[in-house]
């Protein structure tokens, strides 16, 4: 079948759209709901996964989870700079609990007993955050890929039940989308693939040169 100037400018809305800046979800927005929540997570178990190992879960947090969740983050908190922390720092913590309606855990949970490498499994795990939050912009929502140093520490684990091979990769937050945020920093335009990229053909080049 031939190719049309048609499927050509859908094909380039989509480039498009896949490199334009994606908003985050509002704090007091709506969570997707049971179907959109679906089509997101069945997305990410679309990634590439060598072995087809499946080397990751996902918790989904929202309702009440979301003070499980804040009163672990604060808790890992202690536990990493001890009791003696600023109000300020600890309502922040708990605050990222509460930035969304509703958030997915990202869980890598590699087979170390597999062939496949650990971290090729990893890889394949962290793979899905990205792909939940493309679909989730796909479908209107706001979508956010979060995390926090206190991840890694036994009161946020152990909500999670996670195994000992397991890693918190960090999570998605999800909902109705906010306003737009002006970044930081200004951009100076596209990125200079030749700062980052070489041709190994005949000889070595930059890309573009």
């Amino acid at each position: 079948m031939a190719t049309t100037d048609n499927d050509h400018a859908a094909e380039d809305r989509w480039v498009d759209r896949l490199a334009t800046p994606r908003l985050e979800p509002a704090r007091d927005g709506v969570a997707p709901d049971e179907d959109a929540l679906a089509r997101i997570l069945q997305t990410a178990t679309t990634v590439p996964d060598h072995g087809g190992l499946r080397p990751w879960r996902f918790a989904v947090i929202t309702g009440a989870g979301r003070e499980r969740f804040g009163a672990a983050l604060v808790a890992g908190l202690h536990s990493l700079r001890g009791d003696d922390l600023l109000e300020l720092v600890v309502t922040k913590m708990q605050g990222k609990a509460f930035a969304a309606p509703c958030a997915v855990m990202l869980i890598a949970s590699p087979d170390p007993s597999s062939n496949v490498p650990v971290w090729e499994q990893v890889a394949s795990a962290s793979c899905t955050g990205y792909a939940m939050v493309l679909a989730a912009t796909a479908l209107g929502l706001g979508a956010a890929w979060k995390s926090a140093a206190v991840l890694a520490t036994e009161p946020v684990r152990t909500l999670f039940a996670a195994q000992d091979d397991e890693q918190l990769l960090g999570w998605i937050n999800l909902g109705t989308p906010g306003a737009r945020r002006e970044r930081a920093t200004t951009a100076d335009g596209p990125v200079d693939l030749a700062q980052l990229v070489t041709v190994i053909a005949s000889d070595d080049r930059p890309f573009g040169r």
